[in-house]
């Protein structure tokens, strides 16, 4: 069997080359009817006619993209191509289900090609009114500068953004927002950012139906330095006559923690509101509202104080009360002795009385011998413009007192003078 196949192996291949020659030219000869099918766009005419009417046009679900099949002898499907196709959609003629026919054309149209058709006979559009809308550009802020450094203000240099686009695009944007990074900044950042779209529920809008009049605009966020600085307040007068201060002020920050730039900040040490206090003549505790914003320089803000570092400073002022009280004479130090006499107390035995005010809790811890009375003759002599001279004198006593307590009379010493 396998000697037969063989047998003769040229003259075979020869037939069969001849049968291939002979079916070209029968098929040649034919000239048979076949069809081929090509992928054509859609070319839209009169969209003005739409537009210029402020209507917004779309074609959906790819419509103008449409398969065009032609069918004709051999010899003359050979000689076409898509691009002797022409398929036009008149927007002049859309219907009421915002569709459009399509046409078709060929540039080689001959006897030998019987159809040109489509697998489509409309465009489909979606038809909207155009909307504007004006939104101002927020700046949304990410990250956080370095420590010691907080934001100030944040600008754009345009702070609004006119958008157009079909109504029920335009109608889901709620606002406009550019994204600055200040993380870890110690200076103001500066730089051009893209303009996005959101919606009511913060979500990042796909703008591409829509026109922006800014897509990108520059934007500037201040860095401030920020330092702790302490509050003062020091001469704030004298209560009427029998009142004595408590010694508290309520409402009175030790600091406060202010921003700005470093050059500023760095110059302020403190802050003395003395002169919005003044509680002279008083007898009783007296509020004071002090706006600390008012004791700070230019450019130098609280930080995280909406109220502009509003204080209510309650000053306590209480009736005094008095003490009768007794010096022993052996407390009772004599200086300022001139050269050539001797000074002496006249009753050696007998102690100064003095009589004290001031608040209670103060005057009730006194404890008389702890007091000490201090007679200064030179000094007594140099404020009477005397000449030192023996005899019996009075002489004021200088006595060192707690902070908030004082004589309600003069205490006087009685001595003596002997020339040596």
């Amino acid at each position: 069997m396998k000697q037969r196949l063989i047998n003769n192996i040229g003259l075979k291949i020869l037939a069969v080359l001849v049968s291939l020659v002979l079916w070209l030219i029968a098929i040649n000869i034919t000239d048979p009817v076949s069809s081929v099918s090509y992928n054509v766009s859609v070319q839209l005419q009169n969209l003005s006619s739409l537009t210029s009417a402020g209507k917004y046009v779309e074609v959906i679900n790819g419509s103008d993209k449409i398969r065009v099949t032609v069918r004709g002898t051999r010899s003359s499907l050979s000689a076409f191509s898509s691009s002797d196709i022409v398929a036009t959609a008149d927007l002049s003629k859309i219907d009421s289900n915002n569709q459009v026919p399509i046409e078709l054309n060929a540039a080689k149209i001959s006897d030998k090609i019987e159809s040109i058709k489509s697998d489509a006979k409309y465009v489909d559009f979606n038809v909207e009114k155009m909307s504007n809308l004006q939104l101002p550009i927020d700046v949304e802020v990410q990250n956080v500068p370095a420590e010691g450094y907080i934001l100030g203000t944040t600008q754009t240099a345009q702070n609004v953004v006119i958008i157009s686009g079909p109504e029920s695009a335009v109608s889901e944007v709620s606002y406009a927002a550019v994204e600055i990074n200040v993380e870890g900044a110690t200076s103001d950042v500066n730089i051009s950012l893209p303009v996005y779209l959101y919606n009511a529920e913060d979500e990042i809008i796909d703008s591409s139906k829509l026109s922006m009049s800014k897509s990108e605009v520059s934007t500037t966020a201040s860095i401030l330095q920020t330092k702790s600085i302490p509050v003062t307040c020091n001469k704030i007068g004298t209560p009427l006559d029998g009142y004595v201060l408590t010694g508290t002020m309520e409402g009175l920050p030790s600091s406060i923690t202010v921003a700005g730039k470093s050059g500023a900040v760095k110059n302020l040490t403190s802050i003395d509101i003395s002169d919005a206090i003044d509680i002279s003549d008083s007898y009783e505790s007296t509020v004071f509202s002090v706006m600390l914003k008012n004791y700070l320089p230019e450019g130098i803000t609280i930080v995280g104080d909406s109220d502009d570092g509003l204080i209510n400073v309650t000053v306590g002022i209480v009736r005094a009360v008095s003490r009768e009280m007794e010096i022993a004479s052996d407390r009772i130090h004599i200086t300022g002795v001139p050269d050539g006499y001797t000074v002496s107390l006249t009753d050696r035995e007998e102690p100064l009385e003095i009589e004290v005010s001031g608040l209670r809790t103060t005057v009730d811890g006194m404890s008389e011998s702890s007091l000490v009375a201090v007679v200064n003759v030179e000094k007594y002599l140099s404020d009477a413009g005397a000449e030192i001279e023996a005899g019996t004198f009075e002489i004021p006593a200088v006595i060192t007192l707690p902070d908030g307590i004082k004589l309600e009379r003069e205490a006087k010493v009685t001595v003596t003078v002997r020339k040596d």
